[in-house]
């Protein structure tokens, strides 16, 4: 492929990265969205969502040199990519519905109640109680963020990128090994810098919203479920739009 194919390539694989990224809401919505609840660190959340940029990436290389390795067409590819889309949305969807019923079940085990105490002298008074605990909530806080952060790990691995493979193919085929590298490197790097850029907008954005003033603090405590939820529409509507 000559210099002008190859210089119409990468920038057709730079072009496209941006759009697809900035378009599927599943490649930043849920970090932004769990950063919020489970309280990460910027630095955290950015961390996340380089490895499962870089997950996401992995796979599709993966399946787009076995392509090429066997020769086959990207017609031929469609099952397979629509198979592994579904499990992903499917993972997705299931794990914010699942985080949701968690957070409701927290609410309610934390719920105050009332408890009467009558002292020796006849004294009688009452006061709120609760049954969280602090210490099991830490170790519970620890183990839901690490299964979060692996949950959207594997949601983005299994998640197809319809996108790159057809452009590793030409490359592939012409054996022109220095533009396949290049095209990986173009389509892979922006792909993660997009995603990291949306998701500290994101998060940003989200640190500016004070939950209590617009919705109270009664139900700003219901932000697990709210995640959950969120996360969850997130994969319906990305199934639905074909994202």
């Amino acid at each position: 492929m000559g210099e002008t194919g190859s210089g119409v390539l990468l920038g057709l694989a730079a072009s496209v990265a941006v759009v697809h990224t900035a378009i599927g809401v599943d490649h930043a919505l849920p970090f932004v969205v769990l950063s919020r609840v489970q309280k990460w660190s910027l630095r955290r959340t950015l961390a996340v969502t380089a490895a499962c940029g870089a997950g996401h990436i992995a796979s599709a290389v993966v399946i787009g040199l076995g392509a090429v390795a066997l020769g086959l067409a990207v017609e031929q590819l469609a099952p397979l990519e629509a198979m592994r889309g579904q499990l992903g949305l499917g993972i997705l969807i299931a794990f914010g519905l699942g985080y949701a019923a968690l957070g409701l079940v927290r609410l309610w085990k934390q719920r105050p109640h009332h408890h009467a105490h009558v002292h020796g002298d006849g004294t009688l008074h009452e006061h709120d109680h609760g049954h969280a605990d602090e210490h099991a909530h830490l170790h519970e806080d620890a183990r839901k963020k690490a299964v979060s952060a692996w949950t959207l790990f594997v949601v983005l691995v299994f998640g197809p990128c319809e996108a790159l493979v057809p452009l590793l193919l030409a490359p592939g085929v012409t054996r022109d090994y220095a533009l396949l590298a290049g095209v990986i490197a173009v389509f892979g790097g922006l792909t993660v810098v997009t995603m990291l850029v949306l998701v500290t907008v994101g998060v940003v954005g989200a640190r500016l919203v004070n939950l209590e003033r617009f919705i109270g603090p009664k139900l700003a405590g219901a932000g697990d479920v709210a995640a959950g939820l969120a996360i969850a529409a997130t994969g319906l509507a990305v199934g639905a739009l074909g994202l």
